[in-house]
């Protein structure tokens, strides 16, 4: 039934190519249109599962508090030059930062004015813990002022403005005792008290940290914002090149890098575009030549790639004007896609010369109905095990498994139409030389049985050296390879940004209980992991009930404004100073000595302090995210931090880069068997409702199980580590093997003869091998690791397939011949 349904299809096709083609480049035109409106995620994120617990909490921290909106301006002066050469030339770069539309702010690392940092300054004592209290009101009392004063003049030894205006504003030393509490940690929170910004160890750098208005995957902003950036650097490079040293010497350039999640955006869409271009271009500069050497047809080389092509444009114009947006990973492996249909096309054309004596369309769609009904077969099957892939919890290969998916059904249709509608007359002298193999055919029937011997060995040795693979299923192995991406890497080692940052998230919708929880907290993990980097939130904001304890205890010190102006106008007249010197000081008294006054979330926002506390406290939809950060230097530290956090509050979570490459590492084998079992369920499903017979069915699926074995040891011997992608790359070959058994199977049905189908195939099999292989291997040279790992498994796969297909199937179908 199915067959007659495919025939009569191939029939109406080749009475009507006028019909076919003109309805066809119609769908593509209006696909084209489509197309322009996809777009692309370059974010990281997009290949990490939606479900678990670690990884959602790492993407709502992203999301809402984490670090990837920033953009770093990295200043690096020649040799032999310090970036204090260039002040003029950074100052100019941060007043055009901060006046570009698309800018929110820039964190110049210096004492910003445009943020009330005095607020901070006057509650300064709310800051610091019971010691570190007691420290500071013996300080500011009769019997500590004259030590902490005298400690002040010790530091004006130091030729510095900067210090000396220190001294005057804080003469008590209280900011020594709040950096030791608050500090400018790993984080990088700092109080605006630093005076020469974010500059690298070597002298020679400087960093800026922008703002954008808009997040990284907008990517129409993200272009507009590196195109802003470009203007800048010919606007203020102009200004700058005309810059003289001191000695009156022209300053040689400085230069200027942008990084951050903005930039890489932009790179990795235009990565993406161009690759996914050139991996197409290169896969049919390979696969058309390779079928003119082979077939000396250039019908087919015209036409080979028309329907794998349109088929791509089609779905994506599809998913275009649905509004879809594509990973980066999963659009940059669409070249695959001609590896995979251009073979259907070959085997038409392989039966349409094997049948010369069709001359009218009734008889070519007899003759071509078998053959039609395997291709189609073998289409679904790829599609098949590319539709396993949206039943894994992993976005992006999901969407490159409904994108091939998609593209395969639409093929294998476009195959049906197009091929019979275009097909050349035949001739009766048109059997080309090399269209069959008989030599191999009767080859492998002599040798069936070694063949067969022999495959069951090498399965054995492969399958047991398979055990040795190594996977790394961390998210390290998926990041984008731009160079920008690269460039935030230097500038965290160069600058001290944090690395393997271990998160604390905390969500509620109150925030006070989560303040005294996350007190709770650093009291346990201060008291057991006295050792380990710990910054919660409460260090800026402590709980209610903390501030009220300091108030009371400033309370019952009896420490008034005036009683302390007094002192301290004494130790001016009795260490020397001029009179005066302190006022700065003494004029904050009142507010330093409120005992009313208190840090508050809405006190940090209405200040302009909101990316201060930004990193630590974030309020949206009516809910709180409290994060704490933790920088651990064992496995065992880390581990008792867990245990640490389960007893104090087991709803919060520890996350963080580490945490989620441990999830990663634990979710990998569940679904990789999950989709592993869905394509094979799939396939095999197909394949049985297609032969109807368990014997041939078996033997359709049995190379593919070969190869994959093969493919496994191979690549364990050859110490290869896989990722995600090249992994998950195994479950789309489960259908792309199976297309070369179910074309050899169905002919040796519909003839009875293994040796006749076997002599008919194997060319088409080597050639489809081929197509495949170069399909795919323009992946190999991709600069996006995914991209890589996934042209590497599947150049040796395709290769296992092809030879258990050609030699241990022929062998096996002689061996159990029909009678």
């Amino acid at each position: 039934m199915f067959q007659r349904i495919v025939s009569t299809i191939v029939q109406v096709a080749s009475r009507r190519p006028v019909l076919v083609c003109g309805a066809l480049l119609g769908v593509v035109a209006l696909s084209v249109e489509g197309t322009r409106r996809v777009t692309f995620d370059p974010d990281v994120l997009s290949l990490l599962p939606r479900d678990g617990r670690v990884i959602p909490a790492f993407r709502s921290y992203l999301s809402q508090v984490g670090s990837l909106d920033e953009l770093y301006v990295l200043f690096t002066a020649p040799e032999g030059r310090t970036i204090d050469d260039y002040e003029d030339d950074v100052d100019a770069w941060i007043d055009t930062l901060r006046a570009a539309p698309e800018i929110e702010r820039v964190d110049t690392g210096q004492p910003d004015r445009s943020r009330d940092f005095q607020w901070i300054a006057d509650r300064r004592l709310w800051l610091l813990d019971d010691a570190g209290l007691e420290k500071a009101l013996h300080r500011l009392g009769p019997d500590g002022l004259p030590g902490a004063v005298a400690e002040s003049r010790a530091l004006l030894s130091v030729p510095s403005a900067e210090v000396a205006e220190l001294v005057r504003y804080d003469p008590a030393g209280l900011f020594a005792l709040v950096r030791d509490a608050v500090g400018s940690g790993q984080t990088g929170l700092n109080l605006g008290i630093s005076g020469s910004g974010y500059i690298a160890g070597d002298g020679r750098s400087r960093l800026l940290i922008a703002r954008p208005k808009r997040p990284p995957f907008d990517a129409a902003f993200s272009r507009a914002l590196d195109a802003r950036l470009q203007a800048m650097r010919g606007t203020v490079g102009r200004a700058d090149a005309a810059r003289e040293d001191d000695s009156g010497e022209p300053l040689p350039p400085l230069q200027v890098e942008f990084a951050g999640g903005h930039r890489i955006a932009v790179e990795t869409e235009a990565i993406v575009k161009r690759e996914s271009i050139s991996n197409s271009i290169g896969s049919l500069a390979l696969i058309l030549p390779l079928l003119f050497v082979v077939y000396r047809s250039l019908w087919l080389v015209g036409v080979g790639a028309l329907p794998s092509a349109f088929s791509l444009l089609i779905v994506l114009g599809a998913l275009g004007f649905a509004g879809a947006r594509l990973s980066a990973a999963a659009t940059g492996a669409s070249a695959m896609l001609f590896g995979l249909g251009v073979d259907g096309v070959v085997l038409l054309y392989v039966a349409h010369l094997l049948t010369p004596t069709a001359r009218d369309s009734a008889e070519r769609g007899a003759a071509l109905g078998g053959p039609s009904s395997s291709m189609l077969l073998g289409m679904w099957t790829t599609a098949a095990t590319f539709y396993g892939l949206t039943f894994v919890d992993f976005p992006s290969l999901q969407q490159l498994g409904l994108l091939i998916g998609h593209s395969m059904l639409v093929c294998g249709a476009l195959t049906l139409l197009v091929v019979p509608a275009l097909l050349p007359r035949p001739h009766a002298n048109s059997r080309a030389r090399g269209l069959t193999m008989p030599r191999l055919a009767t080859w492998t029937k002599r040798h069936r049985y070694a063949l067969v011997a022999g495959a069951a060995v090498v399965t054995l040795l492969l399958g047991f050296a398979a055990v040795r693979l190594r996977v790394d299923p961390t998210l390290d192995r998926l990041r984008s390879a731009t160079s920008a991406a690269h460039l935030v890497e230097e500038i965290g080692k160069k600058f001290g940004l944090p690395g393997d940052v271990y998160i604390v998230v905390a969500e509620g919708r109150e925030l006070e209980p989560l303040l005294e929880t996350n007190e709770r907290l650093t009291t346990r993990v201060r008291t057991e992991l006295p050792g380990l980097a710990f910054e919660p939130p409460t260090r800026l904001v402590p709980s209610a009930g903390s501030q009220a304890h300091a108030a009371e205890r400033l309370r019952q010190s009896n420490l008034t404004p005036a009683g302390v102006a007094a002192a301290l106008d004494r130790e001016v007249t009795a260490q020397g100073f001029k009179p005066g010197t302190f006022d700065p000081f003494t004029a904050r008294l009142p507010h330093l000595l409120d005992v009313s006054a208190r840090l508050t979330y809405d006190g940090y926002l209405a200040h302009g302090l909101g990316d201060l506390i930004g990193r630590f406290i974030n309020h949206r939809d009516g809910r709180w995210m409290l994060v704490s950060y933790a920088f651990p230097t064992s496995s065992q530290e880390a581990s008792r931090l867990q245990h640490i956090i389960d007893d104090v509050d087991r709803s919060q979570t520890l996350t963080g880069l580490p945490m989620v490459n441990r999830e990663l590492a634990d979710r990998f084998l569940p679904q990789f068997l999950k989709g592993l079992t869905i394509g094979t369920l799939m396939v095999v499903g197909l394949v049985i409702a297609a032969f109807r017979d368990w014997r041939l069915s078996m033997l359709a699926l049995l190379p593919t199980a070969v190869g994959l074995v093969w493919t496994a040891g191979i690549l364990a011997l050859a110490g290869v580590q896989l990722d995600l992608f090249a992994i998950f790359a195994v479950v789309t070959f489960l259908g792309i093997g199976v297309d070369y058994g179910i074309h050899l199977v169905h002919r040796y049905r519909e003839h009875g003869d293994g040796e006749r189908a076997t002599a008919e195939l194997a060319p088409v099999i080597f050639v489809a091998g081929a197509i495949t292989l170069l399909g795919y291997g323009t992946l190999v040279n991709s600069s996006y690791p995914p991209l890589r790992s996934m042209g590497v498994v599947s150049a040796v796969s395709v290769v296992a397939l092809a030879a258990a297909s050609v030699l241990v199937l022929p062998a096996l179908l002689q061996i159990g011949r029909r009678a």
